[in-house]
């Protein structure tokens, strides 16, 4: 009875593992041949997607090349030779549809919402028009070819000398567009450095102006003011904004300095906070100054009759 039960869960693991391969091959016909052959190892996740596909496509486009055409009428003939040199600028081109509607799981797609088409839709769209692309993706956006029973396709493969088979090896599946993806650039050490040992400068000449109350040497606070606007300066610079590109098979990277901006932003609050403590020490130290100095400007008559103007200083000791 164990037996039994290992060995149907070996069945079942199997299954299960042929099933999600199934789901990733580029192609339910060639499956991945064309990468195999050409690069000598499968594909996975982390493969190019852009490359996956024009790979397959010229894969394709090869084989098809190949395979003698003697059983055609000569405009079939004529017209298999056209449809693969358009099926070879459309790959060259590079510019694919995006499968966004099946998440984890490889699926051709006619037509995608951007309006980009795939292989055998930029055959048909090329020979017989968008209006018939556009018709076929109405009714089959994601199926596969083979599944599509469309007369109108089976009778434009039929003129231009492919078999339905050989649309299908055409056909690729694409993936999901990749998830957004966020690097988060660390603090250079050159500037985590410099911000500490200014940042300790300023946290230094705050203490002092706090406690100070006036009685500080003015030297000090000019000093803070100057520790304040570096610092400030030092934080403004290193300020940087995030910075998102954009790749062919619609991934996208964003490299954010959230970090690095968070420190800009802790030293430009520090480096204000000296300038105003500092300003303030030195307003206080004046006011201190003038309470204890008192000039007067006054008026008197003289001898002769007339108004003399005096000038008069008084320090309180």
């Amino acid at each position: 009875m164990k037996k039994l039960i290992s060995y149907c869960l070996v069945l079942l693991l199997s299954a299960t593992v042929f099933a999600q391969q199934k789901l990733q091959e580029i192609n339910p016909l060639i499956h991945d041949q064309s990468f195999v052959a050409t690069f000598g190892v499968q594909p996975d996740n982390t493969t190019d997607e852009q490359l996956r596909i024009q790979t397959h496509l010229s894969y394709a486009e090869y084989i098809l090349r190949a395979r003698s055409a003697d059983g055609l009428s000569k405009d079939q003939q004529a017209n298999r030779t056209l449809v693969l040199d358009l099926l070879q600028k459309y790959w060259q081109a590079g510019k694919f549809p995006t499968n966004k509607d099946y998440p984890g799981e490889r699926r051709p797609c006619f037509i995608d919402a951007a309006g980009n088409i795939c292989a055998v839709g930029y055959l048909v769209e090329q020979t017989k028009g968008h209006e018939m692309a556009e018709a076929i993706n109405a009714k089959h956006q994601y199926d596969f070819l083979l599944d599509m029973k469309e007369p109108a396709l089976e009778a434009w493969a039929k003129e231009y000398g492919l078999t339905l088979d050989e649309c299908a090896i055409i056909q690729p599946t694409y993936g999901p567009p990749p998830a957004p993806e966020t690097r988060n650039m660390e603090v250079k050490t050159s500037y985590g450095v410099t911000s500490g040992v200014m940042g300790g400068a300023n946290i230094a000449f705050n203490i002092a102006n706090l406690s100070a109350r006036g009685k500080q040497n003015p030297a000090l606070s000019y000093l803070g003011i100057i520790a304040g606007t570096g610092q400030i300066i030092l934080g403004a610079s290193n300020i940087k904004k995030s910075n998102t590109e954009y790749y062919m098979n619609g991934g996208q990277v964003t490299t954010s300095y959230k970090a690095q901006n968070n420190l800009s932003y802790a030293n430009i609050a520090l480096g204000t906070t000296t300038i105003v403590t500092s300003a303030l020490n030195l307003w206080l130290n004046k006011s201190t100054k003038d309470s204890k100095n008192a000039f007067n400007l006054y008026s008197y008559p003289n001898y002769a009759s007339s108004v003399t103007m005096g000038l008069s200083f008084t320090r309180q000791m």
